[in-house]
């Protein structure tokens, strides 16, 4: 994530729970972050970050888009 970004994207909106709360509660997987904390089961706008997080252990990233603006 680039340190000038001043809104990285840190948590799912949904269940209010960062992507930090996850790494530290050893979240492996989209559907061990929806069945332990409802994360990507709502608007769905989180997975592709928790997705990110899990494969990188990066808990806060720069917001994704796609050219029609929406996020992939």
């Amino acid at each position: 994530m680039s340190s000038e970004d001043p809104f990285p994207v840190k948590r799912c909106v949904c269940f209010d729970t960062t992507f930090l709360d996850l790494k530290n509660a050893g979240v492996g997987s989209l559907e061990d972050a929806a069945s332990r904390f409802g994360c990507g089961t709502n608007c769905g706008m989180c997975r592709p970050y928790i997705s990110r997080m899990l494969d990188t252990g990066e808990t806060e990233f720069a917001v994704i888009e796609t050219d029609s603006g929406v996020v992939d």
